[in-house]
């Protein structure tokens, strides 16, 4: 879950300050909350095994290559905590997702633990670390995660689980639909209103899990990013910093996508 925005309010809110901390501020005192390091920029939960410490080094080698595809350098060097247990991903405040992502931290829960979910995260870090505020701003919300989806390949949103929910009939957003989810809020309220919130009751009872809004992101952003490549990415980047708007610079970055083709 990308969270920036929130971040951005509570900060300008004043609601951090004085001696009263949040849980994502834990993070970056990590080994004063249970976290050992085991790399450059790896922190695990303290009792991980080895097999777990050797997993997470090659999902950051696998998930920076991943960045580096797609944005053909990295200038973003997120630290990341990773927990083993469900406790400790609620004492860094991670309650239901798989992972998240504060500023430069990344926080990957027991269910979370691959390439795929840090490469997300990392991507989310990678972007906003490119963008002026303003542009990371007025950036909607569906286009950030739509990127962050092709380019950590998670199973969950694949191609692949977009046929399943079509051939389903599960109900999921329309194009159109996906395009008016610009802010963090109307986001998270489309997550919870088709269902991704529930999926752990669907996994209770035996019943498969559904990611309709986040695979829409990315049905939506594969198209655009392939044709696109890394120069069409660079070039969005340098529009929405120089000032245009989204759709301006979601279309002449790649000019076989108008805008409208985002909405249909």
């Amino acid at each position: 879950m990308h969270i920036w925005k929130r971040i951005g309010l509570l900060l300008s809110a004043g609601i951090v300050g004085g001696c009263s901390i949040l849980p994502w501020g834990k993070l970056h005192a990590p080994e004063s909350f249970g976290l050992t390091p085991v790399a450059p920029r790896i922190y695990v939960e303290a009792g991980a095994d080895e097999a777990t410490r050797t997993m997470l080094r090659d999902a950051m080698e696998k998930a920076e290559s991943a960045i580096r595809a797609a944005y053909g350098n990295v200038i973003s060097r997120p630290v990341v905590h990773a927990c083993i247990t469900e406790k400790c991903y609620a004492v860094f405040g991670g309650y239901g997702s798989r992972a998240k992502v504060y500023g430069d931290r990344i926080l990957l829960s027991p269910r979370g633990l691959n390439w795929h979910y840090l490469a997300h995260e990392w991507s989310h870090a990678e972007m906003h670390s490119r963008l002026t505020f303003s542009a990371w701003w007025h950036m909607p919300q569906w286009f950030d995660e739509g990127v962050a989806v092709a380019i950590s390949e998670a199973p969950e949103n694949s191609e692949s689980h977009w046929q399943y929910l079509v051939a389903s009939d599960v109900p999921r957003p329309t194009q159109r639909e996906l395009y008016g989810f610009k802010s963090l809020r109307q986001w998270d309220d489309a997550v919870g209103r088709y269902g991704e919130k529930k999926n752990a009751e669907r996994k209770a009872k035996g019943e498969p899990e559904i990611r309709p809004v986040y695979t829409a992101a990315g049905h939506a952003l594969r198209p655009w990013l392939a044709t696109a490549g890394t120069p069409g990415l660079l070039a969005f980047i340098e529009k929405l910093n120089d000032g245009e708007t989204f759709e301006s610079a979601y279309q002449t970055a790649n000019p076989s996508f108008a805008p409208g083709d985002a909405t249909r």
